[in-house]
């Protein structure tokens, strides 16, 4: 079994939680809106009082809604960020459309754990490293986020692990199986005492997979601590270990898709199939960090953290065996200085990033799954550095003001080594440095009362081309691919009524992007990048919860239900190319490819103070282009998803979780992630018919 190395990440990111009763709402840590608290862009405020769009997962939404263990079906619910699996751990993440230039991993997109980057210097996130059941909160800001996480212009996820309990040592173990040889399973013990908290988490999982050629194996362990120096200082590890194999199945033409969804690309007069050759993804990833946190007063506070990473990947793929191994460093630190008695209130916050990575990357020729004769060997350096400041005053007549502003560069180095490869390519050195730019963001709140708010913002965004862009999969180094830069307009309203029973959160938004890059692919599948004019990207968002039972009653009168909310999720785009030639067409108005012009989430949870709980979720895509030209569109998508379960105490120490959960219950074909603009019009990777998972958990604690 290969590996994948993950995380070790560090940072405040063991928190303390106050001991709960473990009964089935115990996991119902969704707050009411106006208590919800939330980190992006720094504020550590209510979201009702956070000018931005931000999604939030909390950890009933990513280890109780769904079953299965992949963070997948937990962000679709979000407005605005699509996630595919083309093939169990091929993730790929889309938010507000970002997915144009990605044809696998996420790019394009900052991710933190706390303060801690975990987005290297060349712009890629190990998505599928991690372990959903090591989470237990996840915090997405939709849009440009650069005016304080730098370069990127599809957003930031912030990352956040599971709580300790204070004073109390919690031991957990649980196990699941289900169709296609799913099976999984982990061993969770934290403690905390008055000034440490430690967490260790390890998982399992292994899947025979639907499709011929999709198997996967991923082991995680991970160790989370945080201690008290003295009052004023705090530092923080947290170490991530994964193993992670996966086959690769390729994608499929429609006919094929449509005579047998379950088989693996095919092998053609030219070329062979990916089974023959053994086509997967090996990975070792490892990371290290450490957290230093220092509170001066109640005025100053700083945190800085340093990281060092090391990858080992391989990838035998139709045409060639890719190896790489890559070696990353870093930090972050940020300042915030609170000046609360003067006549406007103001928060300053100022810090800076920089990540470096060294990469060396060779091709091989692949004899069914065996690296054969060096193709070519290359190293690629990337640097990435962000210097930010930002203000939040509070004005009066109830507004808020955000002001900040970023400067961002990004460098490459690259060399070529001469290989005996037939017609391999002579040495070279090249650096590809792109300007140094600016990047302000603008953002004015006010609310209504305790319960509503509402916001505007204007806010720039500046995308690099990643590492995997500019020097791709077939080797050699574009350096004619130039960053995306793009402006986005924003307005919002949040809050709610009816004695917070009913809840929203709406968002309409423009963001007009320049130098859009999307993916290619040659006649081997191989994948390259290239600008593709302007695109203009208006969309609105919305999330509506009605809880069915008051909470007042419900605290009035106890009853046998203490949950039953009905909730929905809303996203409405219409994503254009603008300016966009490609050869003699000229595809200006036409639609982004992979972006669905509706898409709709609707769930029902409920919970009862017997143990018994229940989560109904139904997902409806409409049709959208899988081209840049718009010739090809995908099929309708029409999702039910269900699980059942019984949470309950044993006692004052023992917890027992037993639940079965049925995926894709309409029993659809469908797509989950397709291959855009693929070549030979391969544009499909066949997701699993109905589907079920059963699993349990039993924990203990003293």
């Amino acid at each position: 079994m290969r590996i994948s190395l993950l995380i070790f990440s560090l940072c405040s990111t063991v928190s303390f939680a106050q001991s709960t009763s473990p009964t089935a709402s115990s996991l119902d840590d969704t707050l009411q809106l106006n208590e919800v608290v939330v980190r992006g862009y720094a504020t550590n405020r209510r979201l009702l009082e956070t000018p931005a769009s931000i999604g939030l997962l909390t950890r009933r939404d990513l280890n109780q809604r769904f079953g299965t263990p992949t963070l997948v079906p937990a962000l679709n619910t979000l407005p605005g960020v699509r996630a595919d699996e083309r093939s169990p751990g091929s993730y790929r993440l889309a938010i507000r459309g970002s997915a144009i230039r990605s044809p696998f991993g996420v790019r394009n997109v900052k991710a933190y754990w706390n303060e801690l980057p975990l987005t290297d210097a060349g712009g890629n996130t190990p998505l599928n490293a991690l372990d959903v059941r090591a989470l237990g909160r996840i915090e997405v800001i939709k849009g440009p986020s650069g005016s304080l996480y730098g370069a990127g212009t599809g957003g930031t996820i912030l990352f956040s692990g599971l709580s300790v309990p204070a004073n109390q040592t919690n031991v957990e173990v649980s196990g699941l199986a289900g169709s296609y040889g799913l099976l999984g399973n982990g061993v969770a013990v934290q403690t905390g005492k008055n000034n440490s908290a430690i967490a260790i988490n390890y998982n399992h999982l292994q899947s025979d997979g639907y499709r011929d050629q999709s198997a996967l194996v991923r082991d995680n362990v991970s160790l989370i601590g945080s201690f008290g120096v003295t009052e004023k200082r705090t530092i923080s590890v947290l170490g991530l270990y994964s193993d992670l194999h996966y086959q690769t199945p390729g994608g499929l033409t429609e006919a094929q898709y449509q005579a047998d969804p379950r088989a693996s690309r095919p092998a053609t007069r030219t070329l062979p199939g990916s089974a023959e050759q053994q086509a997967g993804i090996y990975q070792k990833l490892g990371y290290l960090g450490l957290s230093h946190e220092y509170r001066w007063n109640d005025r100053i506070q700083n945190t800085t953290v340093l990281y060092g990473s090391t990858t080992d990947f391989a990838n035998p793929f139709i045409t060639n065996y890719e190896k790489r191994a890559d070696q990353g460093i870093g930090g972050r630190t940020i300042t915030q200085i609170r000046l609360p008695n003067g006549p406007l209130p103001t928060t300053f916050t100022v810090g800076a990033e920089l990540l470096r990575n060294f990469t060396v990357d060779r091709n091989f020729g692949n004899r069914r799954g065996v690296a054969d004769t060096i193709q070519t060997d290359e190293e690629l350096t990337a640097r990435q550095s962000t210097l930010f400041v930002q203000a939040e005053t509070q004005l009066p007549a109830h507004f808020r003001l955000t002001a900040g502003l970023s400067r961002n560069d990004v460098r490459y180095g690259f060399q070529r080594f001469p290989t005996r490869a037939l017609n391999a390519q002579p040495a070279q050195i090249l650096t590809r440095n792109f300007t140094p730019v600016w990047l302000p963001r603008v953002a004015l709140l006010r609310t209504f009362g305790q319960n509503v708010s509402g916001f505007a913002s204007i806010s720039t965004g500046y995308s690099a081309p990643s590492s995997q862009e500019i020097r791709p999969s077939a080797g050699g180094f574009n350096n004619t691919l130039n960053p995306e830069r793009g402006t986005n307009y924003e307005v919002g309203l949040r809050g709610s009524a009816l004695r917070s029973r009913l809840r929203f959160d709406i968002t309409a938004y423009q963001f007009q992007l320049r130098e859009t890059i999307v993916g290619r692919s040659d006649a081997a599948g191989a994948e390259f990048f290239v600008n593709a004019g302007r695109t203009n990207q208006r969309g609105l968002e919305a999330q509506l919860s009605y809880d069915l039972l008051s909470p007042s009653s419900l605290s009035a009168q106890p009853s046998l239900v203490s949950l039953l909310r009905f909730w929905n999720s809303l996203t409405l785009t219409n994503y254009r190319f603008r300016d966009y030639q490609q050869g003699t067409a000229d595809l200006s108005n036409k639609r982004l490819p992979g972006v669905a012009p509706a898409t709709y989430v609707t769930g029902l949870d409920a919970e009862t103070r017997v143990g018994l709980y229940a989560h109904v979720t139904y997902q409806f895509l409409n049709p959208f282009p899988l081209n840049d030209a718009n010739t090809i569109q995908s099929a309708p998508i029409q999702l039910l998803q269900a699980t059942l379960g019984f949470r309950r105490s044993l006692g004052k120490h023992w917890l027992l979780d037993l639940y079965a959960s049925g995926d894709n219950l309409l029993n659809r074909t469908y797509s989950l992630g397709y291959d855009l603009n693929a070549l030979g019009n391969r544009y499909y990777n066949a997701a699993p018919l109905r589907n079920g998972i059963a699993g349990a958990r039993v924990s203990v604690k003293w």
